[in-house]
This record gives structure tokens, sequence and C-alpha cells, in this order.
């Protein structure tokens, strides 16, 4: 029991968190995506309607890797942290 509600809450804060990283991220991320979206308009314009068609496949799959990653760096980082302050926890390095 103890363990599910430490799980519900690291799901939670690890939402809560992406949340908040989605709604400020930097300006250099945020151009980079910039380039990015203006770069998929661009190609997008000169496919035909069958490579139209992979290309949202391609774009598909793209954003669920791109979620996975973030979900994946947010979880290592969250648990880098949980460890480093568990190793410290009565002053001295564990």
């Amino acid at each position: 029991m103890q363990n599910e509600s430490f799980e519900k809450a690291v799901e939670s804060f690890m939402e809560q968190r992406i949340a908040d990283c989605g709604m400020r991220g930097s300006d250099s991320l945020q151009e980079a995506y910039q380039q990015f979206e203006q770069a998929l308009h661009t190609l997008k314009s000169m496919l035909t309607p069958e490579q139209a068609k992979a290309f949202v496949k391609l774009e598909d799959a793209y954003s669920l890797v791109d979620g996975e990653t973030t979900n994946c760096y947010y979880r290592a980082g969250f648990s880098d942290a949980v460890q480093f302050l568990l190793g410290w926890g009565d002053g001295k390095w564990k």
C-alpha cells in the first residue's frame, strides 16, 4: 500500500512538472520548436497526397518519441534527485 501511494505521488509530481515546463519552456527551446514546425510546414507543402499520408505517420511517431523521451528524462532526473537526497540523509554521503 505504501509503495502504491508513493507511485501515485511520483506520477502526480511528474505530470505536474512536465506540465509546468511545457508552459514555461526556455526561449531557445521555443525557437527550436518553431524552426522545426516551419520546416515541417515547408516539407508538407511539397508532398504528394500519398507522401502526405506517410508524413502524418512520421509526425505521429515523432510526437510519441518526443513525449516518451521527455517522460524518461524527467523520471530519471527525479530518481537521481531522490537518490542524492537519500544519500545525504544523515549529513554524510552513504
